[in-house]
C-alpha cells in the first residue's frame, strides 16, 4: 500500500474551491521495485472512484507517469503526487526539490527521451509549472 500524504492548503484549493476530492502521495527515492505500477494502480483506482468528469482513467494516468517519472529521473529527493478533482476537471500536480523548469525538447527518432511535454501538451487540457518560494517546483496538468 502506497502511504498517504496529508494534504496542505493547495493552488487547486485557491483556484477550484473547496467542493472536490483530493488525494496524495510521497516517493522517496531510489523508488522499490513495482513502485510505479502501484502508484498507477492508486490513480487509477482514484480517477474511477472520484473523477465527476468525464476523464479517461488511461489519459490521466499517463500523464501522471509522465510527471512522476521525470521528477524522479531530475529532481533529488522526495517527490509528491497529488489528484484533485471537482465537476468539471481533474488536476495532477507533481512536486520535486528541483529548481530545474521543465523545457520542450525536439528529440530524434533513435533517442530515448525528450517527448514528455509534447504527450503532456496531447494528453492535458492545459498544463503548467509553478516555482515554490524555497525552492523546489510543482508541474500541473488539468484534464477538463
Amino acid at each position: 500500500m502506497l502511504p498517504r500524504t496529508p494534504v496542505a492548503h493547495s493552488w487547486c484549493h485557491d483556484r477550484l474551491g473547496t467542493d472536490m476530492t483530493h488525494e496524495s502521495r510521497r516517493i522517496q527515492p531510489p523508488v522499490p521495485p513495482g513502485y510505479l505500477a502501484e502508484l498507477r494502480r492508486w490513480a487509477r483506482r482514484w480517477v474511477e472512484q472520484n473523477a465527476p468528469v468525464p476523464a479517461d482513467a488511461d489519459t490521466v494516468v499517463l500523464a501522471m507517469t509522465e510527471l512522476v517519472t521525470n521528477s524522479i529521473r531530475h529532481a533529488a529527493g522526495p517527490v509528491e503526487i497529488e489528484l484533485t478533482g471537482n465537476s468539471s476537471v481533474v488536476v495532477v500536480e507533481v512536486s520535486d526539490s528541483s529548481d530545474v523548469l521543465p523545457r520542450r525538447l525536439t528529440a530524434e527518432p533513435e533517442v530515448e527521451g525528450g517527448r514528455g511535454l509534447v504527450l503532456l501538451e496531447l494528453l492535458a487540457s492545459r498544463w503548467g509549472v509553478r516555482t515554490h518560494p524555497n525552492g523546489g517546483k510543482t508541474v500541473w496538468c488539468e484534464f477538463a
